[in-house]
């Protein structure tokens, strides 16, 4: 009661003083706050960033049965549940699928051979989303049997290849990656842009029905910073160097 009354007597005698100081306190109260936020804000998005080795080997289809009956017909996801196999390629497949429909802005994704139906129907939603992606692949895979490049290519999705008897054995993807986001943010005069992080799909696995539900095979999903940066820098460097020539386009069909 004391300490309110002097309070209130120091306003009566010094009210511009007093003022200032009312105001000076909410401001760096406000911040404090503010900065608790942000804290808070920073520790649930880092928590929830993906760190994740996922494995393919000759376990993952033991269980392929079970899901073609529980199956609906047209689902253009996996099915993952039940499944009491840990190894399950499904559930492998469904991982990747899951940080695909995750997308914000763009998906850059250099790839040596893409048959999976799964994972290109992931990438159609992300096209329709408004998501911008771009394919760089192999000059002969890209018109391998069942290649779902060409079909992307027909749907507006920019294509490129080296024009090299070398391969394009890269197999990578960046989603949102953090130096094409900006690009973006400019190309797109956007002041305002919707929370996303960056992450990378990395491994020795072909987006195949072979490599992800037969071959012994490794991905890597990382929401790491120096890692998708790494990534997507040599994207982009690729993605230069295999300018638009009548070479590096692919013939659609």
């Amino acid at each position: 009661m004391l300490i309110t009354q002097i309070i209130m007597k120091q306003i009566r005698d010094y009210p511009i003083v007093s003022t200032i100081s009312i105001a000076v306190s909410t401001v760096l109260a406000s911040e404090v706050i503010w900065k608790l936020v942000q804290c808070s804000r920073s520790k649930r998005e880092k928590a929830s960033r993906v760190h994740e080795v996922i494995i393919f080997n000759e376990l993952g289809e033991i269980c392929a049965a079970v899901h073609m009956r529980n199956s609906s017909m047209g689902s253009q996801k996996p099915q993952v549940s039940p499944c009491c196999n840990t190894h399950c390629s499904l559930r492998n497949v469904a991982k990747i699928v899951e940080q695909i429909d995750r997308a914000v802005y763009s998906i850059d994704l250099a790839i040596y051979t893409f048959t999976s139906l799964f994972l290109a129907d992931s990438i159609k939603r992300a096209l329709q989303r408004g998501v911008i992606i771009r394919i760089i692949s192999d000059g002969e895979m890209v018109y391998s049997k069942g290649s779902q490049i060409s079909m992307l290519a027909q749907l507006g999705v920019p294509v490129r290849v080296p024009i090299t008897t070398n391969l394009m054995h890269n197999k990578f993807c960046i989603i949102d990656g953090f130096e094409r986001v900006e690009e973006i943010r400019l190309l797109r005069k956007l002041k305002f842009m919707r929370p996303c992080y960056s992450i990378v799909i990395s491994g020795s696995v072909n987006w195949t029905a072979l490599g992800l539900g037969g071959n012994w095979e490794n991905c890597i999903i990382t929401a790491d910073d120096k890692l998708t940066a790494t990534f997507q820098a040599e994207f982009q460097r690729m993605w230069r160097a295999f300018a638009k020539t009548e070479g590096s386009q692919i013939q659609l069909k």
